[in-house]
């Protein structure tokens, strides 16, 4: 799961963007880049979903 700390997905990109050009990984970079990006997406729907389950 993605850190809790308030970056932005800009903010995010621009780490990795930084990272890779001080020579890390550019695979490993974005794969941790788009980890995060779907680890945050499936965290929004499990909220959406149990947000709706409560209503019902």
């Amino acid at each position: 799961m993605p850190d809790d700390d308030g970056e932005t997905q800009e903010e995010r990109a621009l780490r990795a963007i930084a990272n890779m050009q001080a020579g890390a990984d550019i695979s490993d970079e974005a794969l941790r880049l788009s980890n995060e990006y779907t680890d945050r997406q499936t965290l929004r729907m499990k909220e959406w979903l149990a947000r709706l389950a409560r209503r019902r």
